[in-house]
């Protein structure tokens, strides 16, 4: 049996739908830089800014007129799928990813993970959004690759804004160090992409491959970096 045996419909489709909707109307800047630079985002939304901001997005799109694919839920269904939604959306915030991480690696641990446990069953669902919205940690090398130097220029704009603005950016976000990128990849995907499917693998051993690619993919940004270290020797 798989994952949509255990999982409602509503489930199902809020997974679907949160995976599509999840970065409406992304701005190229991290929630920190929201809060620093005093955005109006971040003055409506405190927390998870842009996942917040994402999510009324999505909102937004469906009640437009002719937009509304829930249109023949009942109110109180429609109500239920929205919670959904909003859900999955804020669980791609990734201060949201290391609690939940926490509490399912210790419900895994103590061996009581149940399906039917509603509790349960929306952590696996914040670790399914996280998984999916790193996914690009898990496709081959040629794609992770091309995706990374995409996302590279993305932290590089908001470094140079936050230079311009006189704060220093991190040396990821500083497109004067690119000699950091290995490195930077080497600890997101250690600290971060490996931990998240290694505990989605645990629980929905399907998602192997996913697990076995950010692994091998770990492995040639480990390589990059070493050079990268020997040739600043």
């Amino acid at each position: 049996r798989t994952i949509k045996h255990f999982l409602s419909i509503f489930q199902c489709l809020a997974l679907f739908i949160g995976a599509l909707c999840h970065d409406l109307d992304h701005r190229g800047k991290n929630n920190k830089f929201m809060l620093d630079t005093e955005s109006p985002l971040a003055a409506i939304y405190s927390t998870s800014t842009m996942e917040h901001h994402h999510f009324n997005q999505t909102v937004t799109i469906l009640q437009q007129e002719g937009h509304n694919i829930f249109s023949k839920l009942s109110s109180s269904e429609y109500k239920q799928v929205l919670g959904l939604i909003k859900h999955c959306i804020l669980a791609t915030d990734l201060a949201l990813f290391f609690p939940n991480k926490a509490k399912l690696n210790q419900i895994v641990q103590d061996q009581s993970f149940s399906w039917s446990n509603q509790d349960h069953r929306m952590l696996i669902q914040a670790i399914a959004m996280t998984s999916s919205d790193l996914s690009a940690s898990a496709k081959p090398w040629d794609i992770q690759s091309e995706t990374v130097k995409i996302i590279f220029e993305e932290f590089y704009q908001q470094g140079d804004e936050e230079r311009a603005a006189g704060r220093k950016p991190i040396p990821m976000m500083d497109r004067n160090q690119p000699d950091q990128q290995a490195a930077s990849q080497v600890g997101f995907l250690m600290g971060i992409c490996v931990p998240c499917y290694s505990l989605l693998y645990s629980l929905i051993p399907e998602t192997k491959p996913l697990l076995n690619m950010c692994k091998q993919n770990l492995e040639k940004w480990s390589q990059i970096d070493e050079e990268s270290r020997k040739y600043e020797q």
